[in-house]
């Protein structure tokens, strides 16, 4: 099966975006320096349910076996992602709901790269991009997605327009909720680990 019908009909989307509804929900997690386990539990999701193994490994997140060959996949997501379209005289008028606010795709902090270098090396094959608040799913091809990389802040950003990407048809998601709160879990499981 090819990436993209699995990613149409394989995947419970109701249980990824129950954690994502659940994770920045809770009230545990409270500053900036929880992202890493609220990503890290989204992606966890993302393997658990479906057929998408979670490698995290240097420019790519994911493997998945196409028919014997194995697709690398970067995933970046974020809330309110793409624009909800309207007026916008900051960004110089009208905005579309299928272009993308620029994100973040690559950090300078610990690479001597530059976003020339970024655009020249190869990673990953696909791109998968989510919005966390309107539940969207796109895949964006390699070579596209390096072709969009330009300097931002202290990294390389991009920005996605229609015709950039392909859009998943993961149909209506009814968020199903995790019944416990991850950052519970994880004070009692530094409780457990400091009780020696």
């Amino acid at each position: 099966m090819n990436l993209i019908d699995h990613l149409e009909s394989q995947v419970d989307w109701n249980k990824v975006f129950g954690v994502v509804d659940s994770v920045y929900s809770d009230p545990g997690f409270s500053s900036k320096g929880d992202n890493f386990a609220r990503s890290t539990a989204i992606e966890k999701a993302v393997d658990k349910f479906s057929n998408l193994v979670r490698v995290d490994q240097t420019g790519y997140d994911f493997i998945y076996d196409q028919d014997g060959t194995f697709i690398r996949i970067e995933q970046k997501m974020q809330q309110d992602l793409f624009y909800k379209g309207g007026h916008s005289p900051k960004l110089g008028g009208k905005t579309s709901i299928h272009d993308t606010n620029p994100f973040k795709v690559k950090s300078f902090l610990s690479e001597t790269k530059t976003v020339e270098d970024f655009k020249e090396i190869k990673t990953f094959d696909y791109m998968m991009v989510i919005d966390l608040t309107a539940r969207r799913v796109v895949l964006v091809e390699d070579e596209m997605a390096r072709s969009l990389y330009r300097k931002g802040g202290d990294g390389a950003v991009m920005e996605l327009k229609l015709g950039q990407y392909y859009q998943c048809d993961i149909g209506e998601v009814n968020a199903i909720l995790p019944p416990t709160i991850l950052s519970e879990g994880i004070n009692q499981a530094i409780e457990s680990f400091l009780d020696f």
